[in-house]
């Protein structure tokens, strides 16, 4: 098959790699760090995904510099390429939907749009797209205190509502077209390369930090706040993987999962990092207050990923130590620097 990826980004560049792995045509459509033709210079989000995939990205995929508000142009891809399924990732993220949401409507609403009505168009078999936990709020929480996919919506931000229309959008085209689409629920992604995604409005500037300073021993003093608070960190190696078992969901309908990680608690991922680097800088600050109404801390949620073990055969398959350890040690690959070892603890469940 040849799967087009829309707007590679921190977890896309993953996606991209593990397709390639498994021996899939790629083509990459968007715009790659707002630079036209990338022809002479990979910019940085290509330039990611060529580190990845371990150099030539030009000789294993098609590039395509395109907007995904430009319908005409995405049907003409998938029809040049023969592309057969959709990995749609391109959107504008949550601190960048607030802060423009006229932008955000374009990317968001109308750039998910396109991409199903031009999969509608070209018998496209199947879209995998990113949705997010950000489509629950407080009203979602059980008795039992966790969310589950059939929970009542409830975004308290716009970035959240653009995605239940997103999910909304979906069940129509399945509805009216036949068509076969997921849509997964991410929670808080991490790893590698998350620079990659702060251009489009996301990423949490401590959690890069806490694995980027200390790694490659800068000596600057990290903050990290919520310190008492749990956290569903979904290590982005799973993420990628989810999308990938996604494909291969062929009911010809509209279904959506939340993906989850390892919940603990932040001050756990910082204990961790302390002790592989005993003299880092790193402030931890105990903020154990309640949160409050509406507040847009869903990573701190407890979530259930049943349904995704189920139906797509998704688990996660990464501990929280696993993950801390193997972003440490790409950023220090990336710095030139030998890797490090985990003191002794429960890392040994995956291969690191």
């Amino acid at each position: 098959m040849t799967v087009m990826v829309t707007g590679i980004g921190h977890v896309g560049g993953y996606v991209v790699r593990d397709l390639l792995a498994a021996g899939e045509k790629v083509v990459l459509y968007g715009f790659f760090g707002g630079v036209g033709d990338p022809a002479d210079t990979f910019p940085p989000d290509l330039q990611f995904v060529d580190d990845l995939v371990g150099g030539g990205l030009r000789e294993k995929v098609d590039i395509v510099v395109g907007d995904v508000v430009d319908l005409a142009k995405i049907r003409d891809v998938i029809d040049r390429y023969g592309v057969t399924k959709v990995v749609h990732l391109a959107s504008l993220l949550s601190a960048g939907v607030e802060a423009n949401p006229p932008l955000a409507a374009s990317v968001n609403l109308v750039g998910m749009t396109n991409v199903l009505e031009a999969a509608a168009r070209h018998g496209v078999s199947k879209v995998v797209w990113a949705s997010s936990v950000d489509v629950f709020g407080d009203k979602s929480i059980g008795a039992d205190g966790i969310v589950r996919d059939d929970s009542p919506y409830d975004p308290p931000f716009i970035y959240g509502a653009t995605k239940v229309f997103g999910e909304h959008l979906a069940w129509r085209y399945a509805e009216n077209h036949g068509l076969s689409l997921t849509g997964l629920r991410l929670t808080r992604a991490f790893g590698f390369g998350e620079h990659i995604k702060a251009g489009r409005g996301g990423g949490s500037s401590w959690m890069s930090a806490m694995l980027l300073e200390p790694a490659v021993g800068s000596g600057r003093e990290v903050v990290v706040p919520f310190g008492a608070r749990p956290m569903d960190f979904l290590y982005l190696e799973d993420a990628s993987a989810a999308f990938v078992k996604a494909l291969n969901h062929a009911e010809q309908d509209s279904r959506n999962y939340i993906i989850r990680g390892d919940f603990r608690k932040v001050s756990e991922a910082v204990d961790f990092v302390q002790s592989v680097f005993p003299d880092a800088p790193l402030k931890l600050v105990m903020d154990d207050a309640p949160l409050p109404p509406g507040s847009s801390y869903a990573w701190a949620r407890r979530y259930d990923g049943s349904k995704a073990a189920a139906e797509i055969g998704y688990e996660s398959q990464y501990k929280l130590e696993n993950g801390l350890l193997r972003t440490i040690n790409l950023n220090r690959a990336a710095a030139g620097l030998e890797p490090v070892e985990a003191p002794a603890s429960p890392v040994s469940e995956v291969a690191l």
